[in-house]
């Protein structure tokens, strides 16, 4: 396996659970009445921001730590440099990613056109942006795998 395609599972893998588990806690406090994201907003906003820092911080120490232990099981002492075909592939998932996103968007307006709840729009934005990360990565390893 080259070292883009585990890379790419490692970013799959930390969206996965970094997402999972973040969203666990909140929804255990939510359960456990310290507020109520139905009708607070203002605590989406809240939610969502600590999210994005949590998450950076999350994957700066993941990927730090997937590179050491690759560096130490492949004896590798360079990252590969990026070529036309990486340029090319990343492109190609990229747009995949986006169109994944702006579905999930357009779902969210969609449930708001048929009367469901407004906190459903920021469930469609966290639901469609992981999806996104998903298919971005596991587009990659695809094309990687395809040799486009």
């Amino acid at each position: 396996m080259s070292y883009r395609e585990k890379e790419n599972l490692v970013n799959i893998f930390s969206g996965l659970l970094i997402t999972g588990i973040y969203a666990w806690i909140i929804y255990q406090k939510q359960l456990a009445g310290q507020f109520d994201l139905t009708v607070n907003y203002n605590k989406w906003g809240e939610i969502l921001l600590v999210f994005m820092g949590v998450s950076i911080v999350a994957r700066i120490i993941i990927y730090i730590v997937f590179h050491i232990i690759n560096a130490i099981a492949t004896q590798a002492e360079d990252i590969p440099k990026e070529d036309e075909r990486d340029k090319l592939v990343k492109l190609k998932s990229t747009r995949n990613s986006h169109y994944v996103f702006s579905g999930g968007f357009v779902l969210g307006i969609l449930a708001l056109a048929i009367g469901m709840p407004i906190y459903w729009i920021f469930v469609a934005f966290v639901v469609s942006a992981l999806l996104s990360e998903i298919v971005d990565n596991a587009s990659q390893i695809y094309y990687y795998r395809r040799g486009i």
